[in-house]
């Protein structure tokens, strides 16, 4: 029976060293600076991990479902509409006021 891969720090640092790679060497590969990928393992560089996950050829939520919260990017959902903001500026903008008294 296969078991389903659970990718830790731990699994995705072997994974690199078994594949010959750095996560120096990714990051600068991915024109990133030379820790981006270090701090992505450990959730403080998205664009980090993103190359790690690129650089494995492992989808990027195989490898961190719950390291990097879901934006809309991810979710495919919309930003909140312009009327909702709370800015006043939009606010005029929306009622075509011209903002003068």
């Amino acid at each position: 029976m296969n078991t389903p891969q659970v990718w830790d720090r731990h699994a995705i640092n072997a994974e690199i060293r078994r594949r010959g790679m750095t996560l120096t060497g990714i990051a600068l590969d991915a024109g990133l600076y030379a820790s981006a990928c270090r701090q992505g393992i450990i959730g403080m560089s998205r664009p980090g991990a993103e190359a790690i996950a690129t650089a494995l050829g492992i989808p990027f939520r195989e490898l961190f479902p719950n390291s990097y919260s879901r934006g809309r990017h991810d979710e495919g959902k919309i930003s909140r509409r312009a009327d909702e903001s709370g800015s006043a500026k939009v606010a005029l903008i929306l009622d075509g006021a011209s903002g003068a008294p």
